[in-house]
């Protein structure tokens, strides 16, 4: 196969998914075969189409949190294999295929094999506990109940409590299980305010 489907983004939320010629990596990158690609927040304002970017972004872009099957590697690459699954960090992941350079990869654990994977928010809630100094018998408060924050509140959950002000988020969080502070408009009786001294 010479081609791969990839997304393109062309403004004013509108995407085409287009024929491209399938991306061959160079010696110190591993291409990819996506299985997925999660959308982060900062993909939302290039979707809806922001006078101050370039359209049509270039195909695949601008997915950078997916996970796969290494298919190909560079003559340069000697430590990954192909068919390992790994999440990658690249630019073009809204995509059949991306390629990365080998550094930017990650094997995913065999305990979540076939599940989806986005590698780069997880990096970046390990990044915000190396970053925090976070240690045993600490309370912890973890403002905002999006994706980074229920990856953070989950294992905290004994000693976190999730802070937010949008009701299916909170939602959302109870259902994982995470203790969550509340916004002060509460709308009903289980957004009653908690009280600071039960943190």
């Amino acid at each position: 196969m010479s081609t791969m489907s990839a997304a393109v983004f062309c403004g004013d939320g509108r995407i085409e998914v287009r024929r491209q010629p399938l991306p061959t990596p160079a010696p110190n990158e591993v291409r990819v075969r996506l299985q997925g690609c999660g959308i982060c927040a900062s993909n939302l304002p290039v979707w809806a189409g922001q006078p101050w970017f370039e359209y049509p972004l270039a195909p695949g872009a601008p997915g950078h949190e997916g996970w796969g099957e290494i298919d190909a590697v560079g003559a340069e690459v000697d430590d990954w294999r192909i068919g390992e699954r790994v999440a990658l960090l690249s630019g073009n992941a809204y995509a059949e295929y991306d390629v990365a350079p080998a550094a930017a990869l990650t094997r995913v654990p065999d305990g979540l094999a076939d599940r989806p994977m986005p590698g780069e928010p997880m990096a970046c809630a390990m990044n915000i506990f190396r970053r925090s100094d976070i240690h045993a018998g600490q309370r912890v408060a973890v403002v905002g109940v999006g994706f980074i924050g229920a990856l953070l509140a989950v294992p905290l959950s004994a000693v976190a409590s999730a802070v937010g002000n949008e009701l299916r988020l909170r939602h959302e969080a109870r259902q994982r299980g995470e203790p969550v502070v509340n916004d002060p408009h509460p709308v009903g009786p289980e957004d009653e305010p908690v009280e600071t001294d039960q943190l």
